[in-house]
């Protein structure tokens, strides 16, 4: 509900991050985003910048490079940051066998009473499905109203 009213207010602009990306693309994105010439008539920007928790660190560097800039140059900034989380499939580790296909599995010991366990079947599929944690964070020459009800602002 809240999505619509802001993509309807504003002009989203949606990057992500990955490993592979460089810091110095990311950081002029922004920049070129939250300081093109705007029209009178045009909505305001709105820069959403999202990564894994694998590369947040990247996205932090990011963000306070791209702030920088931007005070440097005399551009107001907001920030907002979400986190959140995204349903990933995961490969499956294979099981660990011997040259013989024996499965490798710590030895039973005699004094090990193992009446009441009982071992569980294969796992189904090739992959498993996790949660993984997400950052995304929102950058607006404007203050944005219905993300800092949500998120909290950073100026």
């Amino acid at each position: 509900m809240a999505q619509e009213t802001i993509l309807a207010m504003y002009e989203v602009q949606k990057l992500n991050v990955l490993s592979s990306t460089q810091i110095s693309s990311r950081t002029k994105a922004i920049i070129s985003h939250l300081t093109g010439d705007r029209g009178t008539g045009e909505k305001p920007v709105i820069v959403s910048i999202k990564a894994r928790a694998m590369v947040a660190g990247k996205l932090v560097s990011i963000i306070e490079i791209a702030k920088r800039e931007l005070a440097a140059k005399g551009v107001n900034c907001f920030q907002y940051t979400a986190l959140t989380s995204e349903l990933v499939d995961i490969p499956r580790k294979a099981k660990r066998t011997t040259k013989d296909g024996q499965s490798i599995l710590p030895e039973a010991r005699e004094d090990d009473s193992e009446d009441g366990f009982e071992t569980m079947g294969a796992p189904n599929g090739a992959t498993k499905q996790r949660n993984m944690p997400v950052m995304t964070v929102h950058l607006s020459r404007t203050p944005v109203r219905e993300l800092k009800a949500r998120y909290g602002e950073q100026a």
